[in-house]
């Protein structure tokens, strides 16, 4: 990712300019309506549910969904697909001007942020039974969990909602053209992947009614989604900036490259798990902010532009074609561009009438301003259920302490034994939710952090605690990567192809350690770490 460079001399100056200079393409503003418009559809013989009585948004893992509720959020798919609403989304993250925004910049987590509400907001409108929907997350925290202990053997096994949402065994290697993109793989045809079309102007019994998928059956787990990698992703730096770059380059783009298929494109949006997956970056995104920002009183929106931890600003990978002020730097006032258009020909706005998308997006912010904090967005703010090791990662933020010194402007760090969760709840903020978990996890990492964090100390010629923290978490995700090389079948980088259709020379972060261990640039410092890792793992190569 490049870095972020560009600065304005005074944040006073750039809150003038924007409130007079129509700073995004004029195609993106917001039209006048300020109400969601539901699509026009027969609820049947459904409960009619007001979208008011709802509650707060809480996106659950789809494990802790009831039965009904997964077959409520698959049915609502099924219909958005028959109606031509979902292919829409391809068409967003395919758009030329829209992915070079939305993806390797510093609005990578906000820009997707914007898209899963406006997803929701689609699946919502269709009314009655449907008017709750949330996105659920995919937790595959605790699946790897389940991987690395060896009480499953691949993605698949490990996660329920792969298998629910159809795995990959069920259907026919075919090359399906998506949105004019010929990609290949196991096309699969479970409900609701057989309502499925792949191009607009397609219908009924022109589309091809089934996804491609990669070998989701015998694909490991991508060592990102492990807790010893989440912890240096999310707390190994003190800006937004960096967390961002972290989690795009590791746990986003590894589970793209791991699930390949239509997930290994562009197009990755024509498969449903392309939006529990990034429900579930969006949920570490809102666990970093609980951990590093902290706050837990409305922080004034001048304090947050003032704020790295909250908001950066950094280069456009594609200018802009308008003479504005954000034309070749994205800022917190930017309007977030998403376009649709067949092919990417003729694009336009969701924020404009004329797209079948506006009445799911004409409600929602559409400035990158106000998507810092999921628990303070108006009437479209939401949080989390959490259970498992995310839920621990969530109440402890262990890692976070390696930021001590990084507090931003005016914002303390949260003191989390004292926190309360009543003031958060009498600001108005949409409170997370912890759900117990039977399944005690983690064990390992615990015991690997401690060893670490003493042979760090021995070895430190600096008092810097967060230094040393710094270095034994890092030195834990080594230990990871040399177990998945050793023991669970080796570590897989990006295919060139990956490389190709995500627009990246990057290596996957495994791939680059073991690089560096095996050729004498880095070292792993914990002596007689591998005894720790089989207290509670097998080698499958011993």
């Amino acid at each position: 990712m490049k870095s972020c460079w560009f600065a304005f001399p005074s944040w006073h100056l750039v809150t003038t300019l924007f409130a007079v200079t129509a700073v995004a393409v004029t195609a993106q503003s917001s039209p006048a309506s300020a109400t969601m418009t539901p699509v026009d559809v027969d609820a049947g013989g459904t409960e009619q549910v007001a979208i008011g009585a709802c509650g707060p948004r809480i996106r659950k893992p789809w494990e802790l969904l009831l039965p009904l509720e997964k077959d409520i959020y698959l049915r609502a798919i099924a219909r958005s697909m028959d109606d031509g609403y979902y292919i829409k989304f391809v068409e967003i993250h395919t758009e030329q001007m829209t992915t070079m925004e939305a993806h390797e910049t510093c609005m990578f987590l906000y820009w997707h942020r914007l898209l899963l509400l406006g997803f929701e907001n689609m699946l919502r409108s269709y009314g009655g039974e449907f008017s709750c929907i949330t996105v659920p997350y995919w937790n595959y925290v605790d699946d790897n969990e389940r991987y690395l202990t060896g009480q499953c053997r691949s993605m698949e096994d490990c996660s329920q909602i792969l298998r629910d949402l159809g795995g990959s065994e069920s259907g026919y290697e075919q090359t399906v053209t998506i949105n004019g993109t010929p990609i290949g793989g196991t096309c699969v045809a479970t409900s609701p992947l057989d309502h499925f079309c792949e191009a607009s102007h397609l219908h009924g019994d022109q589309c091809r009614r089934c996804v491609p998928r990669g070998a989701w059956e015998s694909t490991p787990f991508p060592p990102t989604t492990s807790v010893s990698s989440l912890a240096r992703q999310l707390f190994a730096t003190p800006t937004i900036a960096g967390v961002v770059a972290n989690l795009e380059a590791g746990i986003h783009d590894t589970v793209h490259s791991a699930l390949s298929g239509a997930m290994g494109f562009l197009e990755a949006p024509a498969d449903p798990i392309f939006f529990s997956h990034h429900a579930s970056i969006d949920l570490l995104h809102s666990i970093y902010y609980k951990c590093v920002v902290g706050n837990t009183v409305p922080i004034p929106l001048q304090q947050k532009l003032l704020d790295p931890r909250v908001y950066t600003n950094c280069p456009r990978r594609t200018p802009l074609q308008a003479n504005v002020l954000d034309r070749n730097v994205l800022l917190p006032e930017s309007s977030v561009l998403l376009r649709s258009g067949e092919d990417g020909v003729n694009p336009t706005s969701v924020f404009e009438q004329q797209n079948v998308l506006d009445p799911f997006f004409a409600a929602l912010p559409s400035e990158y301003l106000s998507f810092s904090d999921v628990r303070d967005m108006g009437d479209f703010s939401y949080n989390y259920q959490m259970t498992g090791l995310l839920a621990d990662l969530f109440t402890t933020c262990a890692g976070a302490n390696v930021l001590s010194g990084a507090a931003g402007v005016g914002v303390p760090f949260r003191h989390l034994g004292t926190a309360s969760n009543g003031s958060e709840a009498s600001h108005g903020f949409v409170e997370a939710v912890i759900a117990p978990s039977e399944h005690s996890t983690g064990g390992w990492y615990s015991e690997a952090l401690a060893a670490a964090t003493n042979a760090t100390a021995v070895e430190s010629t600096t008092t810097d605690t967060s230094s040393n923290s710094l270095e034994a978490m890092e030195d834990v995700e080594k230990m990871t990567c040399v177990f998945y090389d050793e023991c669970r079948g080796g570590v897989h980088d990006f295919s060139d192809g990956f490389r190709r259709n995500f627009h990246t020379t990057r290596s996957s972060p495994c791939s680059t350690i073991l690089a560096n261990i095996k050729s004498g640039r880095d070292r792993i410092r914990t002596p007689d770490w591998r005894p720790i890792f089989l207290r509670h793992m097998t080698c499958d190569s011993s």
